[in-house]
């Protein structure tokens, strides 16, 4: 009986002194997106980028290079397949101009066609050129729960748009409790209805940040479709010159971008 005595007494002593020892807050919603948006904004990015596109079994692989200031500005030139060769997306604010070099003219989309498939793939042309949204601004959150996702421990969270017309009206997030990066993504448009499902396979550090490097799109409004993209390679706030995003480069021909002179004011 002594021995359950002294045994109770030490642990109670345990509990107590462990409780006088400052607890960290725990993270508020806002505080979570805050920390997403720090690993997944920049000033500008350069990327090389393979995307493997699977259509009813049929594999076809497409490489681009990707350059982007924030939002406002986007150039992407697709290298290949051969095909593609030369074919180049400009975007600036809301509007994205397209040169095609089969047909040396270019052809401007804005509104509804933004959400478009992008040369045959399960992104939208808004998922490839808006890639730097702070969801902070954009959305309100709640944690739903905590689930374990491919061994990592995340938190399910629920994002609802403050803006009315948004795309992706609500999204289902897994976000890693560690790194802070959604591993997993439902995105639904305002009816409710599933539009596309995101997974993370790769993760990489970059200085002060996580970032997906490997990750598969579903459109679910489209039959037996997936899209792999792959980032073979990308750089993070590094001086873009202004050319870049310019109707000059677009119509540019040639592969390379001018010197860079520029900053990233």
């Amino acid at each position: 009986m002594r021995k359950k005595i002294v045994f109770f007494l030490l642990v109670l002593v345990l509990v107590t002194v462990a409780g006088t020892f400052p607890q960290e807050p725990a993270l508020s919603p806002a505080d979570i997106l805050e920390k997403i948006d720090s690993n997944m904004v920049f000033k500008t990015a350069r990327a090389e980028i393979d995307m493997v596109i699977t259509l009813n079994n049929r594999i076809i692989t497409k490489s681009l290079d990707s350059y982007s200031r924030g939002n406002e500005k986007s150039y992407i030139e697709f290298l290949d397949p051969p095909r593609d060769k030369g074919t180049k997306l400009l975007k600036i604010e809301d509007i994205i101009y397209i040169y095609y070099p089969s047909a040396e003219r270019v052809m401007r989309i804005s509104g509804h066609m933004l959400r478009q498939s992008m040369m045959g793939s399960d992104f939208s042309y808004e998922d490839m050129t808006v890639r730097a949204k702070k969801l902070k601004e954009e959305y309100i959150s709640e944690i739903k729960g905590e689930e374990t996702l491919e061994g990592r421990p995340c938190l399910l969270m629920v994002l609802t748009s403050k803006i009315e017309k948004q795309t992706y009206f609500t999204r289902k997030a897994w976000v890693d409790k560690e790194r802070f990066i959604v591993l997993r993504e439902e995105l639904y448009a305002r009816s409710g209805k599933l539009i596309k499902e995101m997974a993370v396979q790769a993760v990489q550090t970059y200085k002060d940040r996580y970032y997906p490097t490997r990750l598969t799109m579903k459109d679910k409004l489209r039959q037996n479709s997936s899209t792999e993209m792959i980032i073979k390679k990308i750089e993070f706030d590094i001086p873009i010159p202004d050319e870049t995003f310019s109707e000059r480069q677009l119509l540019k021909s040639g592969r390379g971008l001018s010197p860079q002179t520029d900053d990233t004011k």
